[in-house]
């Protein structure tokens, strides 16, 4: 029986620290191995070289280019989960409107982020509570 490949998650955030710990901590949680992307053109350099399985994109600084990630990563068929610091509607919004199968705050706990990431694999369309609150 052949094994099944490892998931592949690419993560895009401008701070190489929380890129860091965010892999630590998928690897431990056993969901996949990371690459990472600092910006658009890393990230679209990364997706083609490695054929993520799902983009775990932050939407702060540069939100126009983080924006433009997600866009063009759903375009590439790339499940795409927005991990920001911003909750107000209109990011939340605006990332779904550009393709995010998803959107968690980074206020929520780690348990809840590695669940989101596992949700968006499986195909669902997840957003936080925090996020979703926002939307009322």
């Amino acid at each position: 029986m052949r094994a099944e490949k490892p998931r592949c998650i690419l993560l895009v955030d401008d701070h190489v620290d929380l890129r860091e710990a965010l892999a630590r901590m998928l690897a431990l949680e056993d969901v996949g191995r990371c690459s990472e992307a600092a910006g658009l053109q890393e990230a679209l350099e990364a997706a083609g070289r490695e054929l993520p399985d799902l983009a775990l994109v932050d939407l702060s600084p540069g939100t126009e280019e983080a924006l433009r990630s997600v866009t063009e990563l759903s375009a590439r068929n790339i499940p795409v989960l927005v991990c920001s610091m911003h909750e107000e509607s209109g990011y939340v919004r605006r990332a779904l409107a550009a393709g995010a199968r998803g959107y968690i705050t980074k206020r929520e706990a780690p348990r809840d982020l590695v669940r989101a990431v596992r949700a968006v694999l499986e195909g669902w369309t997840l957003v936080s509570p925090r996020a979703a609150e926002q939307l009322r």
